[in-house]
């Protein structure tokens, strides 16, 4: 299987927001989700995955946050028959390549005992990132993970 990571397009958005919906029982609700991929596609804060296999085209995204030297990874989704072939290591590392390696990076995802907890705490700290707190909002319980800088000014 061929994936494919690049900038996201105009054209990612219509797949984007099915796997968003898609998601929805992982993450919980999205408000606005639309108007920030438009956003961060036009900003080129976006990177899509696609594969040529089948019809599947579009499999996955990461949506990157902040400036100067703090940033975000604010999501990442890959479509569920994708999961576990590496695209979502492929998306992170597409981010990561994108922001200054001498700026801290953090990520909000699963807690330890959630569904994708474990593949994802794999996939934070084999590219750096160190866990740290474990937050609430509301019904929504979120680990915190960060990526110190790679070198410093």
């Amino acid at each position: 299987m061929m994936v494919q990571i690049s900038l996201a397009q105009h054209d990612d958005i219509a797949p984007w927001l099915r796997l968003a919906e898609d998601v929805v029982p992982l993450f919980g609700p999205m408000p606005d989700f639309d108007a920030v991929l438009v956003r961060k596609i036009a900003e080129q804060r976006a990177f899509s995955a696609r594969t040529d296999i089948g019809s599947a085209g579009f499999i996955g995204g990461v949506l990157i946050g902040g400036s100067d030297l703090k940033h975000a990874i604010r999501w990442l989704a890959v479509s569920s028959e994708f999961r576990r072939l590496g695209v979502g290591k492929m998306l992170v590392e597409a981010a990561l390549s994108s922001i200054p390696s001498d700026s801290t990076v953090h990520v909000d995802t699963f807690v330890a005992g959630s569904p994708g907890a474990e593949a994802t705490k794999r996939l934070y700290e084999g590219r750096g990132f160190i866990p740290l707190e474990v937050w609430r909002e509301g019904e929504v319980v979120r680990q915190r993970y960060i990526r110190p800088p790679l070198k410093r000014p």
